[in-house]
């Protein structure tokens, strides 16, 4: 008697590693116990022209028995040991593929990939995916603009119990984080851009730049530029509390009370003019300060 096929029942044998060929053999097998191999050709519909490269596959998987003979017979391996050792066969797959991605997943991550990210709301989109990723501590100094679409992720990560540090040289209220904040109410007149740098866990940075017609920022786990990030967020917070301590400023300050705090500490420090400088930001203050009618 001849058996029917239904293509589900093919194709989730073909999931198991069975060609349709093997799959319409071994469930003939399994229905009529032991045939040869004319028997098998015409009750499973294999042609049989290859009916015998089919069975003798099977023979060397150990799907099927041969017992020799004038003509030689076929049975089936007991289904129930077929599914035990398909199991056991997928399972050590299973671990060997999960040892080989974790290995390439690995190489990948001591790669120091450097991603570049264009635009503020790509910027903001990852900067929320960084800080809902972080389980033990966050470095932030950002801006009141940048700070007000981050503020939800954040006080999530505090509420995980996750540290969390701020500065700024704005006002930026957060309850449950370690906040330094210079508190300038006339910013603009200090940069030509916002830059931020965020750092989660020691190991990720996104660091960047907002101008008034675009944004470029940098996501890495490199660890050279992760420890750079963090060196310039500690020197900021440094500089903070000398300020603070010398009562150098007040609760609200301006851009003209910064500069000149910072004018005074470079006589006190030895620090001339003619040393290196930010001269996008220098060039920008001086421009500023001459509008205004100052000289910082």
């Amino acid at each position: 008697m001849e058996v029917h096929y239904y293509m589900d029942d093919l194709l989730y044998l073909e999931k198991l590693g069975f060609s349709t060929n093997e799959a319409k053999i071994y469930t003939t097998l399994l229905k009529h116990k032991m045939l040869n191999g004319y028997e098998i050709s015409k009750y499973s519909g294999v042609i049989r022209a290859s009916v015998y490269d089919v069975l003798n596959r099977m023979v060397n998987r150990g799907t099927i028995f041969k017992i020799d003979g004038e003509p030689a017979y076929y049975r089936p391996l007991e289904y129930e040991k077929l599914i035990e050792q398909i199991k056991r066969e997928t399972e050590a797959n299973l671990e060997k593929a999960q040892a080989l991605f974790q290995s390439i997943s690995s190489e990948e991550m001591q790669e120091d990939y450097v991603l570049n990210i264009v635009g503020f709301e790509k910027f903001i989109a990852k900067a929320k995916e960084l800080i809902d990723s972080a389980t033990q501590e966050i470095s932030l100094s950002v801006w009141q603009k940048e700070f007000s679409f981050l503020h939800d992720s954040l006080n999530r990560a505090i509420g995980r119990g996750v540290k969390v540090y701020l500065f700024s040289f704005e006002q930026i209220p957060l309850q449950g984080a370690t906040v330094f904040s210079y508190r300038i109410c006339d910013i603009d007149n200090l940069f030509p851009y916002r830059r931020t740098a965020l750092i989660v866990d020691n190991q990720q940075a996104l660091i960047g730049e907002s101008h008034i017609d675009r944004g470029i920022f940098t996501y890495t786990r490199n660890r050279s530029i992760v420890s750079l990030a963090t060196d310039e967020m500690v020197l900021n917070i440094f500089g903070y509390r000398y300020i603070e301590k010398k009562a150098l400023l007040g609760q609200k300050n301006t851009s003209k009370e910064f500069l000149s705090v910072m004018d005074r500490l470079a006589d006190e420090l030895g620090i001339d003019a003619n040393m290196t400088k930010n001269m996008q930001v220098f060039n920008y203050q001086r421009e500023r300060g001459d509008h205004n009618g100052d000289k910082t």
